[in-house]
């Protein structure tokens, strides 16, 4: 039990500041990677938090049966990350199974925000094996559009630097206020793990009035109809 104050302490430690690209905004300290968990799975968590305040925990195994979800108000007191814990409890139909534990968060057009995710493999019984090397480091970094750009004319340049979890492939969407995609744009990825430049070129047609948009770049898991990992960030069209 004092393992995930621990982690919590040192990954505060380590966190550096700003807002824009500059932090992970959502760390899952523990269980990490390949832990091999029972019911509840103690979870520990830093997060920025959306405008609504809501955290959204996730668990999904590999033939997409939702084993659990939880919905959790977090009180941010600053523009740090807010630590939480929580346990989540689940049934497991079988022995043993895989399963993806992402923690999300969303704005305030409930679009999303940020998704981090770890693969656990699940027992029905024995020992736990909680591994405990969380992902700090940025898995994306955006040159441009940087957050609250201003576009006025079409075609969108986005372009920066990716280092892919898996061999799915990047996806880029511009999301509209009610969280439709007005286009989508798909990256090929050749070698998982190691960093890969982008620059691509999104058309769209120019809107009748200013629309608050969401640029989302994101890369599905292995689990089809999940997210392996994703970030975003704010801009406005302008007519």
């Amino acid at each position: 039990m004092l393992l995930l104050p621990l982690l919590l302490g040192l990954a505060f430690l380590a966190l550096p500041g700003g807002r824009a690209q500059t932090h992970e905004p959502i760390t899952i300290l523990a269980p990490g990677w390949h832990s091999e968990v029972i019911a509840p799975i103690e979870i520990a968590a830093q997060v920025y938090p959306g405008e609504d305040g809501l955290i959204r925990v996730t668990l999904v195994d590999t033939n997409q049966n939702l084993l659990a979800r939880q919905l959790l108000r977090l009180e941010a007191l600053s523009d740090g990350p807010v630590a939480f814990t929580t346990l989540l409890a689940y049934e497991l139909p079988r022995e043993s199974t895989s399963a993806i534990l992402t923690v999300a968060t969303q704005d305030e057009y409930n679009r999303p925000l940020a998704l981090r995710s770890v693969m656990l493999n699940l027992q029905s019984s024995g020992d736990e094996r909680i591994q405990t090397k969380p992902v700090t480091a940025p898995w994306l970094e955006v040159i441009q559009p940087l957050p609250g750009a201003l576009i006025a004319e079409s075609p969108l340049a986005v372009e920066g630097t990716i280092i892919p979890l898996n061999e799915k492939p990047i996806v880029i969407e511009l999301l509209t206020e009610q969280g439709g995609a007005i286009l989508t744009k798909q990256l090929a990825v050749e070698t998982p793990g190691e960093p890969m430049k982008f620059d691509v070129s999104l058309a769209y047609a120019p809107p009748g009035r200013v629309r608050n948009m969401r640029l989302v770049i994101r890369q599905p898991a292995e689990i089809i109809g999940e997210n392996a990992i994703l970030d975003s960030l704010p801009i406005t069209l302008t007519p």
